[in-house]
């Protein structure tokens, strides 16, 4: 569950501790069920777009946390068996 999951890290970060996350932002149901995602769909009733990013720092932001650094780094998967 990634909002329960971002609501305890205030449990187990020091208070002037840091977060680093590093998400490809890629939602597959067989990980998480979408109605878990952060993103990564439209809105029902406005039919805007739920970015994941967005969710995230509001979720962030909430919990008292504040972003210092953000960068796009390039993503590899690499395939084994145990996939």
């Amino acid at each position: 569950d990634p909002v329960r999951c971002l609501n305890g890290l205030n449990r187990i970060v020091n208070p002037s501790g840091i977060v680093v996350l590093v998400t490809p932002f890629s939602w597959l149901t067989e990980f998480t069920p979408r109605g878990k995602w952060l993103g990564g769909f439209l809105d029902p009733v406005t039919n805007e777009e739920i970015r994941s990013k967005d969710e995230l720092q509001t979720i962030m932001e909430g919990n008292g946390f504040t972003k210092i650094h953000e960068e796009e780094m390039p993503l590899v998967i690499r395939e084994h068996a145990r996939k």
